[in-house]
């Protein structure tokens, strides 16, 4: 068992709204190293001492316990391709996003969309790593949050472009224990988590509304806000309709499949030549 490099008697203050903290509990991370996770005084929200781990923690793109990030995809990529369709949104960036799999299913229905991660390799949209737009109208975050080191700096990457809108998702913290399933110490990746009083903070530090919407967090800058839209949205998202709907968007074709192939192979036509 290793206990941490830094010393025990550091002053620590949240990473998120700099406020003092206190001690909760101490788990095993990565099997091997002893740490102890603090909540903040101030925004509620509990994180771990200082990650020197993580880069032990990211030998792979995707942790093994992670058995269900294919059906997350798959839902998610129905509720954006509903949230850009009702919003008119057109051009996406997915931070965090992986092995490119939801990127490279919205491009095949035609949605703008380029990922970006610097800890795995986009498998499923090379080529598709360098958005062709200077601002988006959508940044995408699924369970990303919890992976910042440094909330406070690292959300700047969020926010920075002033995107019409963030869809996010990520567990809320609520003062459960050490035996919270979304922890996941063995993994080492999870590292930071926000209580409701952080998210409202977030928003309100860079001018946004916040909306939670069916396991979904939605930033909605102030002055892209649309009532009825917002509520065509929740509505779309619930009961039959939300079943005809899905139904209806996976039997479409898929153009950007024989648009995207034809893009790439005229780049490398180019570059052959």
């Amino acid at each position: 068992m290793h206990t941490s490099p830094s010393s025990t008697n550091a002053k620590q203050t949240c990473r998120l709204c700099a406020g003092d903290v206190s001690e909760q509990f101490h788990l095993t991370i990565l099997n091997q190293y002893d740490i102890t996770y603090y909540q903040c005084q101030a925004c509620h929200s509990l994180q771990t001492e200082p990650a020197y781990w993580l880069a032990e923690a990211y030998g792979s793109n995707l942790s093994n316990l992670d058995t269900g990030a294919v059906q997350r995809n798959w839902h998610n990529f129905y509720v954006i391709y509903l949230l850009c369709h009702i919003f008119k949104l057109k051009n996406v960036l997915d931070l965090g996003g992986g092995d490119g799999l939801l990127c490279r299913s919205l491009r095949d229905y035609e949605i703008n969309c380029f990922v970006k991660d610097e800890y795995a390799t986009p498998t499923y949209a090379q080529g598709f790593t360098e958005p062709n737009f200077e601002d988006p109208d959508l940044i995408l975050g699924f369970e990303v949050w919890k992976h910042l080191p440094n909330p406070a700096q690292d959300l700047k990457r969020f926010f920075s472009s002033k995107p019409k809108m963030l869809l996010i998702t990520t567990a809320k913290y609520e003062n459960q224990g050490a035996d919270w399933w979304y922890l996941t110490p063995e993994s080492g990746q999870h590292i930071f988590f926000y209580s409701q009083e952080a998210f409202g903070i977030i928003a309100q530090q860079y001018g946004y509304e916040l909306h939670s919407i069916a396991g979904f967090l939605l930033f909605i800058r102030k002055d892209c806000a649309s009532p009825f839209k917002l509520w065509l949205f929740q509505k779309s998202l619930r009961g039959k309709l939300n079943r005809l709907l899905k139904y209806k968007i996976m039997r479409k074709p898929t153009p950007g499949v024989w648009n995207d192939y034809l893009l790439q192979k005229s780049l490398q036509d180019k570059e052959s030549k």
